[in-house]
């Protein structure tokens, strides 16, 4: 199978993470797929284009081996676990598994907002919409503050949550302490303040192999647009070949 994501190993990915842990990391090719590079109107020789592939034009987008396209990280989640070659990270229906889901959907919220602050803060400082800022900081606070008393409860096992957790957590530590602009209401952001619980979970549990195989280590692979259209080029061929 393939996966096109965005190599950005400064934060850790929970598509990355769940491949591990379920098994799939050596028989997956990671594609570098840069979707805010691409050339519009040129040859999309020269682009991360993989709409033919994910509608949205997005990543993460999962091709299987017989050529379907998965894309959103809570389906390739699901997919991965689901076709499990060693342990899985979903729990059985019951409380678990529903707590499990809620810090889920919670957890890729705070990434995806992180996301759209980052974005913000691409235009000039007196065009950010100031109103976006006010009003996710206090469901950032809430989410945390509650991932804090989970903590505090603990857990006796790693599920798909908890690679949301590290995933968001991650991302939105990464963007308050290394990109320039800094957050014109929390400049000086650090979301262990004040949790004590949350931060030792989240040190011990960058120690899994599923985390140490990419946090922090460079792409290894060809990172090129032309590599990238390669790739798409093969799903394309092998979905052509089983009709998927």
């Amino acid at each position: 199978m393939k996966l096109f994501y965005s190599p950005f190993h400064t934060f850790v990915h929970k598509v990355l993470v769940t491949a591990h842990e379920c098994g799939h990391w050596d028989h997956m090719e990671r594609i570098a797929t840069f979707p805010f590079k691409n050339n519009q109107g040129e040859d999309c020789g020269d682009s991360y284009d993989i709409s033919q592939l994910n509608p949205l034009d997005k990543v993460p987008t999962l091709v299987t081996d017989d050529g379907q396209s998965v894309f959103g990280s809570q389906a390739i989640c699901e997919y991965l676990d689901s076709t499990a070659r060693t342990g899985k990270i979903y729990p059985e229906p019951g409380p678990k598994r529903w707590d499990a889901l809620c810090r889920l959907s919670l957890c890729d919220s705070i990434f995806e907002s992180t996301v759209q602050m980052v974005m913000e803060q691409w235009k000039p400082r007196d065009q950010w919409n100031m109103g976006l800022f006010e009003w996710l900081w206090p469901k950032f606070t809430a989410g945390l503050d509650s991932l804090e008393r989970d903590a505090k409860r603990g857990w006796d096992s790693f599920d798909v949550g908890h690679a949301a957790m590290l995933h968001a957590i991650s991302y939105l530590g990464f963007r308050a302490e290394f990109y320039e602009a800094k957050d014109p209401i929390h400049p000086n952001f650090n979301w262990r303040d004040g949790r004590p619980a949350l931060s030792a979970w989240y040190d011990e549990a960058l120690q899994r192999p599923s985390v140490q195989r990419h946090y922090n280590q460079p792409f290894e692979g060809d990172d090129s647009a032309a590599a990238c259209q390669a790739a798409v080029r093969a799903c394309l061929d092998l979905r052509a070949t089983n009709g998927a």
